[in-house]
């Protein structure tokens, strides 16, 4: 057997599972594929209700209480105020 005719059988033997190789792996991908496809859509679904459900209570909740707070920091920031210059002002004469 000549060398050449070795290296040619050689060669067609691992072209062949070269492609073998090539076929399993693809089908391998389709199917993982198929199986990924359903559990994405149902997460983006997820995430998309997660965001929707937030956004309600951040409209209906947490901006209310947020305003409602800024007053009462407004009411309060006042007070320090009047309190302060009635403080400030009845010591002209030396009394409090």
């Amino acid at each position: 057997m000549d060398i050449a005719i070795l290296r040619d059988w050689v060669v067609v033997i691992f072209g062949f599972l070269g492609i073998g190789a090539m076929l399993v792996f693809v089908t391998l991908l389709v199917l993982i594929y198929r199986k990924v496809m359903p559990i994405l859509d149902t997460a983006q679904k997820t995430v998309t209700d997660v965001r929707h459900t937030s956004s309600v209570i951040s409209d209906n909740v947490i901006t209310p209480i947020a305003k409602a707070q800024g007053v009462v920091i407004g009411v309060r920031r006042v007070m320090e105020v009047v309190s302060f210059m009635s403080k400030k002002g009845g010591g002209k004469d030396g009394t409090c």
